[in-house]
């Protein structure tokens, strides 16, 4: 047995004492089946396909604490400078995995929005929820992991025809070394409803530490779901996160994610584009500098016909910084009059920077629109000269055209609340 694996097998014995409501009927089943899984794969190596870019040495070096602790007490004010939208009439906290009622927001949610959190469900009443959970959880040996310390999360749920137009924030933060938190966080709506989504990763320690996210995301026939991820972790901090969604007839997901800060960051997303008329768009801008690592790969599933899909993602990168983008489009037989766009463009800073990148086609329709690209560049010297012929300075100038580049990917954000709100936070901490 490696020393990964004995760690953890250490820290899920010591976690029980914190975790007493998880340790019968269906949630001690699906522990033990998440550890089966993560047990017999152990951490992924660069032999493996999916990881071949993806070094997790320092990873699998660093040993942490799995056992849910006390967090330390935190006022809404002390955070408020660095949450992106602290003025937030809906909002539930977590503050090194573990719920914080004091800092949460759920009184006011309208008739119809449900914001349930894991240790407060029943057994009975999680069985839902552990369905949604299910395929996120088996996608990689990390939401195995997840599966088998699951500790604390959300579980949201919009009723059929109920619009929810102010955003939900989500926020966790994290302010203790060398701890594993290992959240999951689920989004159900119904026919016809919609839901707007800010959800943050907010380190407050530069120690390492592990942040391990499982998401499901269900949208019925009419549904759209707006989501926003900030991943803006400690300097030493890893991230690592499975997604899985369906959609089902005229349903809309758009997602937006933003990466900016930790030492590695891993995000796994799988759409599947269930039935008819389904569309989704996932845009995400990646910022890496030091000698950081961000990883995105996605997967999109056109299962049916007449669906659209639309993937753009940026990535700014400094220093010795590394990036890979891993996109994957799958068409299947009857999936006819598909569309679907692909793109990564990447701006190095510096020629000790590095992206991997990586656009698929998978297509077995004939009556199809399909496209991808890719581009690796550095900024535009005709611009550059341009702006310092107008009395720019070169370090001004080389800032400018950086953020002209950056913050198209916020520019896209819809509704214009969550697009003002990250101008205003990205322009406050200096980002690009």
């Amino acid at each position: 047995m490696s020393t990964v694996i004995q760690h953890y097998e250490m820290e899920l014995q010591r976690s029980r004492a914190s975790l007493p409501w998880a340790l019968s009927g269906l949630w001690k089943s699906r522990r033990e089946a998440g550890w089966a899984r993560f047990a017999a794969q152990g951490f992924p190596t660069m032999k493996h396909e999916e990881w071949k870019y993806t070094p997790l040495g320092a990873l699998e070096k660093l040993s942490f604490s799995c056992a849910l602790a006390e967090p330390p007490v935190l006022a809404w004010e002390q955070l408020a400078q660095r949450v992106v939208m602290p003025a937030a009439c809906h909002r539930v906290v977590f503050v090194d995995g573990v719920f914080q009622p004091g800092l949460s927001v759920l009184d006011q949610l309208p008739h119809g929005v449900r914001v349930q959190v894991l240790s407060s469900l029943s057994e009975e009443g999680s069985l839902p929820l552990m369905g949604l959970l299910e395929q996120a959880q088996s996608r990689t040996p990390f939401a195995a992991l997840n599966a088998a310390f699951m500790a604390e999360g959300a579980w949201v749920t919009v009723e059929a025809g109920v619009r929810m137009d102010e955003p939900l924030l989500v926020l966790h933060v994290s302010t203790t070394s060398h701890r594993a938190q290992h959240l999951v966080l689920a989004y159900e709506l119904a026919k016809d409803s919609a839901l707007v989504v800010m959800e943050q990763y907010l380190g407050l320690t530069d120690d390492p530490y592990l942040v391990n996210v499982a998401s499901g995301k269900t949208l019925s026939s009419g549904a759209r779901l707006t989501h926003v991820k900030v991943q803006e972790e400690g300097l030493k901090a890893f991230h690592l996160a499975s997604t899985q969604a369906s959609l089902k007839r005229g349903s809309h997901l758009v997602s937006h994610a933003f990466a900016t800060r930790g030492a590695l960051g891993r995000n796994d997303t799988e759409v599947v584009l269930a039935e008819t008329d389904a569309h989704v768009a996932l845009k995400g801008l990646y910022e890496v500098e030091g000698k950081s690592l961000q990883d995105f790969h996605t997967t999109i599933r056109h299962d049916s016909p007449d669906c659209s899909s639309d993937q753009y993602f940026k990535g700014v990168l400094k220093d010795s910084g590394r990036a890979v983008f891993n996109g994957k489009i799958q068409v299947a037989r009857d999936a006819q009059h598909t569309q679907s766009r692909q793109a990564n463009h990447n701006l190095l800073l510096s020629d000790q920077a590095e992206v991997d990148t990586k656009p698929q086609l998978e297509i077995l329709a004939d009556d199809v629109k399909c496209s991808h690209g890719a581009t690796i560049g550095q900024l535009n010297e005709d611009q550059w000269f341009y702006l310092r012929s107008r009395g720019v300075s070169a370090e001004e100038a080389r800032l400018l055209l950086i953020a002209a580049f950056a913050m198209e990917m916020v520019d896209m954000v819809e509704p214009a609340v969550l697009r003002e709100a990250l101008n205003h936070h990205f322009g406050r901490k200096g980002h690009a």
